[in-house]
Formats: C-alpha cells, sequence, structure tokens
C-alpha cells in the first residue's frame, strides 16, 4: 500500500532530486532535513527545501520549485548554528518519535512532508500546517521561525 509520504516523495522524484537517505550517504555529510511541500489550490509551485549539515561544520539549504515550464531553485550557506538550533528544537519536540498527524485529509490541504536522515537512521511526519496544532504546530513554529527560506512560497506560474 502506497503511504502519504511516498506520494509526497514523487515531488522530490519529479525534481530530480535524490533520496534523502542517499544524500546522507555521500561523504562528509552527517545529517539532513527535507521539507517537500504539496499545495492544494494550485496557486504556488509545489517545492522541496533540504538542508544539509557536514563535516567539518558546514551547512546550507537548498530550495527547488516545481513549475510547469522551469525548475528555479535556490541554495543558501545556513550558519551551522541555525542548523544545530532546528535539529535540536526538533529532537526536542519528538520529532524522531511522531507519527503522521491524525485526520488530514487527502484533498483540500496543503500538505509537508518532513523528513530527517542520518546515517543509517531515517524518519518522515507528513502534516498540514493548516490544521496543524499541538507538536505538529510547534514543527510548524520551528520551521517558520529558523528556517524561513525552507518555506517560502513563488507563484505556480
Amino acid at each position: 500500500m502506497l503511504r502519504r509520504a511516498d506520494a509526497l516523495r514523487f515531488v522530490a522524484m519529479r525534481l530530480g532530486l535524490p533520496d534523502l537517505r542517499e544524500v546522507v550517504r555521500q561523504p562528509g555529510i552527517n545529517e539532513a532535513y527535507r521539507i517537500t511541500i504539496q499545495y492544494h489550490a494550485g496557486h504556488y509551485a509545489d517545492q522541496v527545501a533540504t538542508l544539509i549539515y557536514g563535516q567539518p561544520t558546514s551547512a546550507r539549504l537548498s530550495v527547488i520549485y516545481r513549475r510547469s515550464n522551469s525548475q528555479p531553485s535556490f541554495d543558501y550557506p545556513l550558519d551551522p548554528e541555525r542548523y544545530r538550533e532546528f535539529d535540536l528544537t526538533m529532537r526536542r519536540l519528538g520529532f524522531d518519535r511522531r507519527d503522521d498527524q491524525s485526520e488530514v485529509p487527502y484533498l483540500g490541504v496543503d500538505l509537508w512532508l518532513i523528513e530527517r536522515a542520518s546515517g543509517s537512521f531515517f524518519h518522515d511526519v507528513v502534516m498540514s500546517p493548516e490544521l496543524a496544532d499541538g507538536v505538529y504546530g510547534w514543527f510548524l513554529d520551528a520551521v517558520k521561525t529558523q528556517i524561513p527560506l525552507a518555506i517560502r512560497p513563488i507563484q505556480r506560474e
């Protein structure tokens, strides 16, 4: 059976991005997060943001958008301390132990897939920012406040 997370991973696959587990297997990369956003109304381009933390203490953020005629992408250097703060926040919130947000409809809401990979570890959570409450609201706040460029929407075209 196809999980909702697998369906959202198709956004990254259509953009030609490797699976996050493959990203962290590259030399010099310690861990990474990926946030895939699928917009339901079609006003904004679906997007994938990948945050990578590597050796020796380097970090970067890459964001790519899925538009009909182009795939604009942006690469940002990221202060390693900002990455560590975001990672620490997500760990304190128990991201690695959380299931997908319950009762999220398949249609009519924006969907987020947040993934984390490190070495052989991998975990993902599907949520809807419009319906986020409790710990999912805290995940949303962490992303919005600590890495806002990862979720900056652009028009679909």
